[in-house]
């Protein structure tokens, strides 16, 4: 009786123990990240921005309900990365919210919410009795900080030739990214102005409609005409120089140049030739003329020479061709257009890696000028390895091209560069050739003429159609649509406001998008036929060693107190 009383005892304190145990570490969440890249180890940059968040922060994980396996495994890391930011800072909480549960009518108004913050449903087939059904799934996180919010995308889009797998590890992977860049820029105590020029034939508002709803969630942003200002404020934190088809004046070029030089940002988007496919379309052969922009010497001064060429890729995308008659009928078919290459990320850059294509129209490449060493360049897209380019004035594009086989080796400029970053401190354009009248314009406004900038950043890239939307009837496309594909190249609009978040990044987030990822794919001829041994493995061997480890102190036990 006594020893049954005893038994009693200490299974009550061993029940007590793990339930103080469960409720410590409810509270304090820790880990050990035993990866070889590691992966689940949060930044030091993270660390620093989560530690200064002073409000209540709540994120909202829509990614909940039936998963399969894969969506299962992202929410689970969805869930130990939140932990790890609440373990860093209490202000931080979440909590997980299934779209799809309620009423038809609750779900059915939860969803057109949703859709109205341009948040839409994924489809999965799930096995459930021998069928197939179709679900709705929601794989988005809200963050919220008091009235404000902003959604994140936790999916990453399925790369050509990828698999759901590849693309589920690529999305664990942004994470910390991605919720540290939504905190930091709702925790900001000043909202980014970031400004397009206009006055030189630039992008016009609706063909940026939809990079400025986008940047609009959290940012400020405007337009303002060089011709009508004597200095742009450095309260303007990025410029955006769009599609200039007018030459920028040598006083307009001077007040960017001060701009930079006082440690403004530039995102130039400068295109060397008037082309379009209804202009090819017009003309048997079309012979582009160049566009006047002025501002190929300013570019060579800050490190950079855009070539007076058009770049020609066999990784692409399509367009329609005529290829027939019926019924009196033309008959449309889409076909490969070397002229919109689909560009690659630099997979070194921290902005670019990871995302996917990258859709352009007619590109030019650019060479990086390695003699200005005070200077650091890098790649950010490029072409694929079956590139090559038409040098003008031999430029002649036609549709022919499209019905005759392209061959490989005669694709033999690889990776040719269509977007790239100069940072450091650069040396005026104006250095030792201020005119009298800029003297006397910045006089007018108690400024000072500076011949080198602070360290700052330049982004230029040879393409405007990476930004560009298309508007028509009041309908806004997404950037980077292919209106003859039907199809959304994401990777433009990863790209773009990337590289904004870059230039903005006070805290230095992007270090997290430089993890390494190393898929560890399954071995399916393995896994089929050694089915019962893993099985065994991973769920029988567990339990036969707890109840092996029970009998082994229950002996110990028994062998004290009989002895």
């Amino acid at each position: 009786m006594k020893n049954k009383a005893q038994n009693i005892i200490q299974f009550l304190v061993v029940l007590g123990i793990l339930f103080l145990l469960n409720l410590l570490a409810q509270k304090f969440y820790t880990y050990i990240d035993l990866t070889e890249d590691k992966r689940f180890t949060i930044e030091e940059s993270t660390n620093g921005l989560l530690r200064d968040v002073d409000e209540n922060i709540l994120v909202e994980i829509l990614l909940d309900g039936d998963l399969d396996a894969n969506f299962r495994q992202l929410q689970s890391r969805v869930l130990e990365i939140l932990k790890q930011f609440k373990s860093i800072n209490a202000n931080i909480d979440f909590k997980l919210t299934n779209p799809s549960e309620g009423s038809i009518d609750d779900i059915n108004q939860t969803r057109e919410n949703l859709r109205k913050d341009n948040i839409l449903p994924t489809t999965v087939f799930l096995a459930e009795k021998d069928q197939r059904v179709e679900k709705l799934i929601y794989p988005y996180a809200i963050v919220n900080l008091g009235e404000r919010r902003i959604a994140i995308d936790l999916l990453e889009p399925m790369k050509r030739g990828g698999s759901e797998t590849q693309a589920i590890n690529t999305s664990m992977i942004l994470l910390e990214y991605k919720f540290a860049s939504a905190i930091q820029k709702l925790f900001s105590k000043r909202v980014p102005n970031v400004v397009f020029t206009k006055g030189n034939g630039e992008l016009k508002e609706e063909q940026t409609a939809m990079l400025e709803l986008t940047l609009g969630q959290t940012m400020a942003t405007e337009r303002i005409n060089l011709d009508s200002t004597y200095q742009i404020s450095q309260n303007v934190d990025v410029l955006i120089v769009a599609r200039p088809t007018q030459e920028i004046s040598l006083r307009n070029k001077f007040i960017i140049d001060q701009y930079i030089m006082n440690g403004g940002k530039v995102i130039w988007l400068v295109e060397q030739f008037f082309i379009d496919l209804d202009s090819i379309n017009n003309n048997k052969v079309y012979l582009p003329r160049p566009i006047e922009h002025g501002l190929d010497d300013m570019f060579f001064k800050y490190g950079v020479r855009m070539n007076k060429n058009v770049i020609l890729d066999l990784e692409n995308s399509k367009i329609p061709q005529v290829y027939g008659m019926k019924g009196g009928k033309p008959q449309q078919q889409l076909f490969s257009w070397v002229y919109h290459p689909l560009l690659i990320a630099n997979a070194d850059n921290p902005i670019v890696r990871n995302i996917d294509r990258v859709f352009s129209t007619f590109p030019s490449s650019i060479n990086l000028l390695d003699e200005r060493t005070e200077l650091e360049s890098s790649v950010l897209l490029t072409s694929s390895k079956y590139s090559r380019y038409q040098i003008y004035p031999s430029i002649n594009i036609s549709f022919e091209i499209m019905r005759l086989e392209q061959r490989p080796e005669a694709y033999n400029k690889p990776n040719l560069p269509v977007a790239v970053m100069v940072e450091g401190q650069f040396e005026s354009f104006f250095k030792n050739r201020v005119s009298e009248s800029m003297t006397n314009g910045l006089q007018s406004i108690n400024a000072e003429f500076k011949s080198k900038s602070p360290r700052t950043s330049q982004i230029f890239m040879t393409d405007s159609d990476i930004i560009k939307n298309l508007y028509k009837n009041d309908r806004i496309s997404p950037m980077g649509f292919n209106k003859y594909e039907g199809f959304e190249y994401k990777g433009n609009k990863e790209f773009i406001i990337n590289a904004i978040d870059y230039l903005l990044d006070e805290y230095g987030l992007v270090d997290s998008r430089s993890k390494n990822l190393k898929v560890r794919m399954l071995d399916q001829v393995e896994a089929t036929s050694h089915k019962l041994k893993w099985q065994l493995i991973n769920i029988a061997l567990p339990i036969l060693l707890v109840i092996l480890g029970g009998l082994f102190f229950s002996f110990l036990r028994k062998k004290k107190y009989t002895s």
